[in-house]
């Protein structure tokens, strides 16, 4: 288990000690079968850190499921700086204006990404280079400060969510536990590493000495699933959408080695439940839900599978080490069941607070462990929660939250007014009075974000429409 009350939290080697355990594991196979064992590891990532400074520095990372990504975050987490791990189809137009905001020592990323003057290449690593920032200003960054990840898929926010070294090892940790992860255990890469759940199956499974399968390849893609039969993956992790997929995949066999699979990132249809839970008793797969949050590092709670099928649609009770209550329209905790309230969790795994600039990255920590999620849920007599809707203007797109109001603002700035809200599941409703005019730049904004077209519907302005779920209200 991981050592919560251990120095090495908060200075360099977070991973390679950790890793001594188990250095002749694998730790790393490729698509091609070639595999890295976790000695390998460690040694691939002195290859980079040799070309970073002892002082803490911020270094955006353009991560993808790959060697170089891996290498990459272990070495400057190891080295004890501060990553920010973006993802690698990010548009340039975005990464310049994160870039002006957060003034990044180090860029490292695919060789041919980098489109800026500021920086210089030092070093390549296979078909990534590390890229210094010859004006970045010496700026302080709090010495607990281990990571930076988004708040709103990649619609170019600059607002992130700080995680600190004690954040990550107390969720990586109580994630182990209730999962029973072993070192035999193979997974996938299902989600991308950017994503704080894909990066959180990844935590879990390195600092227990398990092996990850790498590929960039998504689950509707036939090699997918060629891979995860091939290197024997037991487990995987999924969002809603990815669930559809599955169901008509394993509707026609199963691949064997499989045990259990994951799945958070958004509320799942009830039918799509049942139709899983009845596919996996056939072959006897556990199924875990689960309920997190970037803010919560990762993970906040999960449904047990023994409960899968008598508590369909709950994100079922807190993580080890957690807590849940419900606060009522006048503050005060709501004690009775199936009463709705907004959920509020306590946990170590809280994060450090809103990054909006460099210099918010030297500031501590401020939410005292408290998480005030902005969902609105109850819990039945079991003391198993439930979500019942949003307090707030974020929605989940394919298991990506979205927030509403930064895609109204690059319409804005394109000239066009609209309204959105959450529609049916994976769906964007856009409320304007210029229909054909607000089409024509929604296909720029999809470009932009990676946000797929269909996901908008596009209807005409209404006060009447907006006023339910727009946002709600206790």
């Amino acid at each position: 288990m991981i050592d919560l009350n251990s120095n090495m939290l908060k200075k360099v080697n977070f991973f390679s000690s950790r890793f001594n355990k188990f250095k002749k594991n694998k730790a790393i196979i490729l698509e091609s079968g070639r595999y890295f064992t976790y000695k390998n590891l460690i040694l691939n990532s002195k290859k980079i850190s040799r070309f970073l400074p002892p002082e803490k520095k911020l270094i955006f990372l353009l991560g993808q499921n790959n060697l170089e990504t891996i290498a990459g975050y272990i070495s400057f987490i190891d080295k004890g700086h501060t990553v920010a791990l973006l993802d690698y189809k990010i548009n340039n137009f975005f990464l310049d204006k994160l870039i002006s905001i957060y003034k990044p020592s180090y860029i490292f990323c695919e060789k041919t990404k980098l489109k800026n003057d500021t920086f210089s290449s030092i070093f390549k690593f296979k078909s990534y280079a590390l890229f210094y920032n010859k004006i970045a200003p010496s700026h302080a960054l709090h010495k607990d400060l281990m990571l930076l990840m988004s708040t709103s898929g990649s619609t170019g926010s600059p607002k992130l969510v700080k995680q600190s070294y004690f954040n990550i090892a107390s969720n990586t940790e109580n994630i182990i536990k209730y999962l029973k992860i072993k070192s035999k255990d193979t997974t996938i890469t299902s989600l991308p590493i950017s994503y704080v759940y894909g990066l959180s199956v990844i935590h879990t499974h390195l600092l227990k000495g398990a092996k990850i399968i790498l590929t960039n390849k998504s689950m509707v893609e036939k090699s997918f699933w060629e891979l995860l039969k091939k290197f024997k993956a037991n487990n995987f992790a999924g969002v809603p959408y990815n669930y559809s997929i599955i169901e008509k995949i394993f509707n026609r066999g199963v691949p064997p080695s499989i045990q259990y699979t994951t799945q958070a990132g958004g509320k799942m249809n009830h039918l799509l439940i049942k139709n899983i839970i009845k596919i996996y008793k056939k072959y006897k797969i556990k199924f875990f839900q689960m309920y997190g949050a970037a803010e919560a590092t990762s993970r906040m709670s999960y449904l047990d599978w023994k409960y899968a099928d008598k508590k369909i649609g709950s994100i079922g009770k807190p993580i080890p080490g957690g807590n849940f209550y419900l606060i009522g329209s006048k503050k005060k905790k709501i004690i009775e069941n199936f009463k709705k309230g907004e959920l509020v969790y306590q946990g170590k795994n809280v994060f450090m607070g809103y990054a909006k600039d460099i210099y918010d990255l030297s500031i501590s920590e401020k939410n005292q462990g408290v998480l005030k999620t902005g969902d609105i849920a109850y819990k039945d007599k079991d003391g198993f929660y439930f979500i019942a809707g949003r307090k707030n203007r974020y929605c989940k797109i394919y298991g990506v939250r979205i927030n509403l109001s930064d895609l109204e603002l690059l319409l804005f700035e394109k000239g066009i007014d609209s309204i959105m809200k959450e529609g049916d599941e994976n769906e964007i409703l856009v409320y304007t009075k210029n229909i054909l005019k607000t089409k024509k730049k929604l296909k720029y904004i999809s470009e932009m974000t990676s946000i797929n077209l269909n996901v908008f519907k596009v209807k005409n302005f209404s006060k009447k429409n907006l006023t339910n779920n727009l946002k709600y209200k206790l």
